[in-house]
């Protein structure tokens, strides 16, 4: 399995602020009050904490210092509470990808699907943060990482920094950006490379997921 692939995609699916920073840099100042942190996600949080289900678009940019032109992918994606994150690649190619506690799971154009297990330490890592991205769960963020950030006006940006060495080797810094909704998240490097991933079109449901999407994550069961 190419992991050149992979891990770019998923590492694929995270204000100017009232603490101080500008938009030119969200890192400006680290959150000292996890409270007004909270406060300033309220909204898109209570959304996230009701659903069982969320869908939407997504477009994949990813800036490499080597090629001139971006690397662009577009599709949807489907996360599942207590399943995990499905992302469907519809352009320039299909592919899905299964992201879950256990690992991820590739399928490329209707081939057999490729698992790396979770066991794998940037794996694991990426998990973690984008099952915590999906749910704005601010304490298992704050474990790994510094965070910096608040809210303006209805926008809000959270910056991320990694507190080790192992998940900085993933990604140096991180900003996750929005309004009602997550609508951004760009993925620095060590190496200056950046990757954005837009999010649009989201939608959320209470209900538990029915067979079909249930199915998504089967190929994904250790």
């Amino acid at each position: 399995m190419s992991r050149g692939l992979v891990l770019p995609l998923l590492a694929a699916l995270l204000v100017r602020t009232a603490l101080g920073a500008s938009p030119a840099d969200p890192f400006a100042h680290a959150v000292t009050d996890e409270a007004q942190l909270r406060a300033a996600l309220a909204q898109p949080a209570a959304k996230l904490l009701k659903a069982q289900v969320v869908r939407g678009d997504f477009k994949h940019t990813r800036y490499l210092r080597e090629i001139p032109r971006p690397l662009i992918a577009t599709g949807e994606f489907t996360f599942v509470r207590g399943l995990g994150i499905c992302w469907h690649t519809r352009q320039p190619f299909d592919s899905i990808v299964i992201l879950t506690e256990a690992g991820i799971v590739q399928t490329d154009e209707g081939g057999a699907p490729q698992q790396i297990a979770a066991g794998e330490q940037p794996v694991r890592f990426i998990a973690k943060i984008f099952m915590a991205l999906f749910t704005l769960d601010i304490a298992s963020l704050r474990h790994d990482f510094d965070l910096y950030g608040g809210k303006q006006d209805d926008r809000w940006t959270i910056g991320l920094k990694p507190r080790t060495r192992a998940i900085a080797g993933v990604f140096s810094q991180a900003t996750v950006t929005g309004a009602t909704d997550v609508e951004q998240v760009v993925l620095t490097d060590a190496r200056g490379d950046r990757t954005v991933i837009d999010l649009g079109n989201i939608s959320y449901s209470s209900d538990p997921p029915g067979a079909d999407v249930r199915a998504l994550f089967a190929i994904a069961k250790p």
